[in-house]
């Protein structure tokens, strides 16, 4: 009797792909989807207004405000940064506002209503974050700083927990920093209300919401993660990042309570019900003035000033001709502006003009790329047409990288122009660069975790997954990791099935199952793993059979009776069943 062969290998990446899977809108505008496009034309900045630009460790300011107030905001911010522990990597762009007629476009056009009354607002968008401040502010608004923690903390190489993130957000949102101190941690009234009327979830439940969670945006998590953050902020502010590696790590929150605080699970649990009542406490940060104070400041020709608002404003889903008309009035300024000229896509003329502005040759690599950077890389399929483009890419970005130029930008051009290659291990020391640098970069971090799969790196690809992937707030990065996992998976148990070995493909398309949790998904994955399961017992019972013929026809009829009784017991596919009881009978009768 000859074995079976699996009739259905694992098809179904593709299938769970287009049912789950819709491309990500360009970030820049608000979490309701909703494109945001200019009522009207946006002022450009006043002709003749000087601006400055400040560079300090972690922040492009921007700024048409007196260099006193531009070194203010430099060094609040930075002061920010470094109590949450944000690392020097790619700076994020803040503009700052003298005059509120120009800032008031921006900020009507990111909050979605005319005449918003807001004086401050961070955005994340592939392009990095950027801020717009009112100089007249006393403090940055509450909503921009809660933005702005949550982007800090993703720079991290750890990821917290989202109640710790989101608690940590809520935590600082309120801040007023004033020199190299932080003033926080006062009373939320609606979160101490909100948990007075409702009683919170348990802190098991806190504890495993994830992004993706249906109670990620509740009122009531966010209540109760600022009041469990709040608490351990006030008995000892310079314990919490220690307990929140632990606990990024993967210790117990019990055990890290028991370590650096001294306190139990159920004095976290009597805290989150007694929220309020909380002092402002200070928090001192010695590390950022010194460092900020002596940071370089210029004053910004307009060309570059109206190249940076188009860049940004080229972020903006819905304000893509107001871009192009920056960039257009930037050359009207100055007809050889290198950037601009790239920025419109006159990538030749950019480089005859400035042939060593690394800025240019990054940008010419980036667009060589197209879809394998930013934020559609999670869907891109390499082509073989690709293959000149991108090793065109690589050599610019190389080029770029000997001249100094962005460490982060250079190696994620030089990993992803690998893609293409039959040969793409030199691509993961670039992308492991970029994950130290940035980690934030997501479609890096992507690119990376296929090439770890790719090149039967598990170890590597599980760690990955796990710092990057398993509690990442966009759904959409999530997804795609997963979906990598399964397309290399399903391929690796249907390899397994052609070569035989149907148990190993059945035990790996069983663990996908119990990670999918999309219904009609699991049940299709759980369907095939039966199946190879099925198919491999019948093809063991199918070798007990042939095993007994042989022992028959060499006259060893016991231990052929013995196998065919043992193997009526177990078998379950009819024609096995009727084929062993006819030998069985004929062994018995000769």
């Amino acid at each position: 009797m000859n074995r079976f062969l699996p009739a259905l290998l694992i098809f179904a990446t593709a299938a769970i792909a287009q049912d789950v899977y819709t491309p990500p809108v360009p970030i820049g505008i608000k979490r309701d989807g909703k494109v945001r496009t200019p009522a009207k034309p946006i002022p450009f900045p006043a002709e003749g207004e000087v601006w400055l630009r400040l560079r300090s460790p972690r922040f492009d300011i921007i700024s048409s405000a007196p260099e006193e107030r531009t070194r203010a905001m430099a060094r609040d911010l930075e002061t920010l940064a470094s109590a949450l522990h944000a690392p020097v990597n790619t700076p994020a762009t803040v503009f700052v506002f003298a005059k509120r007629r120009e800032s008031q476009p921006y900020f009507d056009l990111l909050i979605g209503r005319e005449n918003t009354p807001v004086q401050g607002v961070y955005v994340r968008h592939e392009g990095g974050g950027t801020m717009f401040v009112d100089a007249g502010a006393r403090d940055v608004e509450r909503t921009s700083l809660h933005e702005l923690t949550h982007d800090l903390l993703r720079q991290r190489t750890i990821t917290p927990p989202l109640w710790i993130e989101e608690g940590l957000a809520e935590f600082f949102g309120g801040a007023r920093i004033r020199k190299d101190v932080i003033l926080t941690g006062g009373e939320i009234a609606q979160h101490i209300e909100l948990l007075r009327r409702n009683p919170p979830a348990s802190l098991d439940a806190m504890f495993a919401v994830r992004a993706e969670s249906a109670e990620a945006t509740s009122p009531l998590f966010y209540a109760q993660s600022w009041a469990a953050v709040d608490w351990l902020m006030h008995l000892d502010a310079a314990q919490f990042d220690p307990f929140l590696r632990d606990v990024a790590s993967g210790t117990s929150v019990a055990d890290a309570l028991a370590t650096h605080y001294a306190k139990t699970i159920d004095d976290l649990r009597n805290a989150v019900r007694k929220a309020g009542g909380g002092r402002t406490i200070k928090i001192a940060v010695a590390e950022s003035a010194a460092e900020t104070a002596s940071s370089s400041i210029v004053e910004l020709d307009r060309a570059t000033l109206l190249f940076e608002l188009g860049r940004f404003l080229s972020h903006v889903a819905g304000a893509g001709e107001e871009s192009l008309r920056h960039y257009r009035a930037a050359l009207d300024a100055n007809p050889r502006h290198a950037l601009s000229l790239a920025a419109l896509g006159r990538f030749d003329e950019a480089l005859a003009s400035d042939p060593e502005n690394v800025d240019v040759l990054l940008t010419y690599s980036e667009s060589l790329l197209r879809d394998a950077i930013g934020p559609f890389a999670s869907y891109y399929e390499p082509k073989p047409s690709d293959l000149d483009s991108f090793r065109k890419a690589r050599a610019m970005a190389e080029r770029a990288l000997n001249l100094g130029g962005e460490d982060v930008r250079a190696h994620a051009i030089i990993g992803a122009s690998y893609l293409v290659e039959s040969d793409v291990a030199p691509a993961i020391p670039h992308l492991e660069r970029v994950r130290e640098l940035a980690p934030a970069r997501m479609d890096s971090a992507l690119h990376l975790y296929d090439l770890y799969l790719r090149t039967g790196d598990r170890a590597k690809a599980d760690a990955l997954f796990a710092a990057a992937f398993d509690r990442a707030r966009d759904k959409q990065v999530v997804f795609a990791a997963r979906n990598l996992k399964l397309r290399f998976e399903t391929d690796r148990a249907n390899a397994l099935a052609r070569e035989g070995k149907l148990d190993e493909a059945a035990a790996i398309v069983r663990e996908l199952a119990a990670q999918t949790e999309e219904g009609f998904a699991r049940k299709e994955l759980e369907q095939q793993a039966a199946q190879l399961a099925a198919t491999a017992a019948v093809n063991r019972h199918i070798e007990m059979y042939n095993r007994a013929v042989t022992m028959a026809n060499s006259g060893r009829k016991l231990e052929a009776i013995k196998v065919l009784d043992e193997l009526l017991r177990v078998a379950t596919d009819a024609q096995v069943v009727r084929d062993a009881q006819r030998l069985r009978d004929k062994v018995r009768t000769k």
